[in-house]
């Protein structure tokens, strides 16, 4: 049996989980706090499998409990309402999170994961977390691999490129990498960083690994590495008056 621990400052939260995963049959909830203060103690004392916490809490935010443990013996998924901020220090990350309102198939899919082995949080993750949630700039990506996490630097990446639910991200030394997630997690997690841009559909490239742009109905981006990518019609003008601008 899954031992979970529940930490939400809102009641309603974790009575609602907590009937969600009363449904399931491997696992079962062993303690519960509204006070983020209590959950290192609760943790601690109780030796959950999987933590289930929020990352918007009074004194202390999720990422502040987390950071309190040099190791984590035990998995943790952040639960959040939408959020720009929290969610983009997730995705950096490639942290476990559940979207509030929770759905128990968004609990049984997390269940699935963890009996895959596919739920991590390591040191360098905590790390990135805390150096996020100072305010200063994060400059480091998590790619969730097959083979576990690989941190690569974003201005690092020359472009990724879209295959079906998962991403390529090609490095500047040429080296690719397969990332288990979609090209608008990607988008949105680089939406602020002004070297990205979405080329179309499939693609998203640093601008300052391009090395020529041939006309055309849209045109045409030669990478670097000698890779051709598409540019589509509709966003041709904005890519010129990019370069107008540096």
């Amino acid at each position: 049996m899954i031992k979970a621990i529940i930490i939400d400052d809102e009641k309603h939260c974790i009575v609602t989980l907590e009937h969600l995963i009363a449904q399931l049959d491997a696992i079962t909830v062993v303690a519960k706090t509204q006070n983020s203060t209590e959950a290192k103690s609760l943790i601690e004392e109780h030796q959950p499998d999987i933590v289930f916490l929020d990352i918007e809490m009074p004194e202390m935010s999720g990422f502040d409990v987390i950071n309190q443990f040099d190791k984590l013996p035990f998995k943790v998924i952040f639960t959040t309402a939408y959020d720009q901020y929290a969610l983009k220090a997730l995705r950096l990350n490639a942290l476990d999170y559940l979207l509030k309102p929770i759905d128990i198939n968004d609990i049984k899919e997390a269940l699935t994961k963890y009996e895959n082995k596919e739920l991590s949080i390591s040191k360098d993750q905590i790390q990135n977390l805390h150096v996020f949630t100072n305010g200063k700039m994060q400059d480091t990506i998590a790619l969730s691999t097959q083979q576990g996490l690989l941190f690569v630097k974003i201005d690092d990446i020359m472009y990724l490129e879209a295959s079906s639910c998962y991403t390529y991200i090609v490095m500047s030394d040429k080296t690719k990498h397969l990332a288990s997630k979609t090209m608008a997690t990607f988008e949105e997690v680089l939406n602020d960083n002004a070297l990205f841009f979405r080329t179309h559909k499939s693609h998203i490239v640093n601008l300052k690994f391009i090395k020529q742009y041939i006309r055309g109905e849209g045109g045409e981006l030669i990478m670097q590495d000698g890779n051709n990518i598409a540019l589509s019609r509709n966003r041709k003008q904005e890519f010129l008056n990019l370069f107008k601008k540096i």
